[in-house]
């Protein structure tokens, strides 16, 4: 990647072909360049003039699966003494996600039930399986999309519609992760965990227990703020400050928005790509994190403390999807289902200490975690989230105003 920043038009060119944002997963080797838009957008192109990339263990080819019961017919199916027996799954699957965001046992469970040989393979960056899956021939069956991701994946073909027919353990979510606004129905993707986006702080360095994103404009801590790397997260904490939707594509609170952040800007000691560290080490005193990050540092430093601002915030996911170009969609989406069992959805959030949006799994859940408002916020703060939407090519007014924000314009 250069360090040339796209103009707008390139930037809605690609966005309109791939409809890819940027989202939270994808910090790690992260400044402020295009992320999974630029990597996806050069590998699509590439499609059918270069060897697809594989897993680590090649899956073989597989005849194409039975329709399920749940598939349209032409003419309606003879009346049966039995029900429709359950498609019989693959001989095996492969599945691409974060290393360490599983519980224990859960692949080895899942073998067992099914009988299902599984290769679980890991990448370190979102862009990474971005790139991977981005010709539509990665080998592997099912990953783990951002919930923003969703309505761009699929319009570009990268996933496909569920059964919901193999998926009865949807059931357990709750209600709002029923029909969200990024997947209405679920219809291509399951939630698997989920976070917010608020404020840390060091309470041995600030005064009081401060509720509000303005905070981070406080000028007693200049030099002792930080903003996520993230241009999304960051104009939405700008954005809900001021009433505003965090999705708005308005171009006047969009201006707004960047008036507030260039006020804020020479109080800040940075725009941090890894909030962990910044709050480990102290050289930061209030920094907009994500909760589960803020957990981790207060593991190094218990002086730590993390809100949700009471103008509200962020709230978002990482959701399951079945590839396009599965070779193994009925144990792919047997998979999924899986995931949604109360008890292995609670083991996952017990092993990560993110919370699952299963309603289920929360009599399975360790207690401390449960109690933790860093992990599961009560339903007032709840109420007050909003999530990341797909803006499609009004994503550029967004990157625009954030590249001239960065250059100091």
């Amino acid at each position: 990647m250069t360090d040339r920043q796209p103009s707008g038009e390139e930037l809605a060119r690609l966005q309109a072909l791939m409809a890819v944002p940027l989202s939270r997963r994808r910090l790690l080797q992260r400044a402020a360049g295009l992320g999974a838009l630029a990597v996806i957008a050069p590998a699509a192109a590439a499609c059918g003039t270069a060897a697809s990339p594989s897993p680590a263990s090649s899956p073989s080819p597989t005849a194409a699966p039975q329709p399920s019961a749940s598939a349209g017919a032409s003419t309606p199916a003879a009346p049966t003494a039995q029900p429709t027996p359950q498609p019989k799954p693959e001989a095996e699957l492969f599945v691409y996600n974060y290393a360490d965001y599983i519980g224990d046992t859960t692949i080895a469970d899942f073998e067992a039930k099914y009988g299902v040989k599984v290769t679980y393979d890991f990448f370190d960056t979102y862009d990474t399986m971005t790139a991977k899956i981005a010709d539509g021939h990665s080998g592997y069956d099912v990953t783990f999309v951002t919930s923003v991701d969703v309505p761009g994946f699929f319009k570009n073909g990268l996933v496909q519609p569920l059964d919901l027919a193999l998926i009865p353990n949807r059931a357990n979510l709750a209600a709002e992760w029923a029909n969200p606004g990024y997947d209405p129905d679920n219809a291509h993707s399951m939630p698997y965990m989920w976070w917010t986006t608020g404020v840390a702080y060091d309470s041995a360095r600030v005064s009081g227990e401060p509720t509000s994103w303005k905070t981070l404009w406080d000028p007693a801590y200049k030099g002792h703020l930080a903003m996520l790397d993230d241009y999304r997260e960051t104009f939405a904490a700008a954005l809900i400050q001021l009433g505003f939707s965090a999705n708005t594509v308005s171009d006047t609170e969009l201006d707004a928005a960047l008036a507030l952040l260039q006020q804020q800007k020479p109080l800040l000691r940075t725009y941090t790509a890894d909030d962990i560290g910044a709050l480990a080490s102290g050289d930061v005193w209030v920094c907009h994190a994500w909760a589960a990050d803020a957990r981790q540092a207060m593991a190094e430093r218990p002086t730590i403390k993390y809100y949700l601002p009471e103008e509200g915030a962020i709230r978002g996911s990482d959701t399951m999807v079945l590839l396009a170009g599965a070779q193994h969609p009925i144990a792919a989406q047997l998979f999924i289902d899986f995931m949604l069992d109360a008890s292995v959805s609670a083991a996952n959030t017990n092993k990560t200490g993110y919370m699952g949006p299963n309603e289920a799994a929360r009599t399975f859940i360790d207690p401390s975690i449960l109690s933790d408002p860093t992990l599961n916020p009560g339903e007032a703060a709840i109420a007050k989230l909003q999530e990341l939407l797909d803006l499609g090519p009004d994503l550029a007014k967004y990157h625009d105003r954030w590249s001239k924000l960065r250059a100091g314009a």
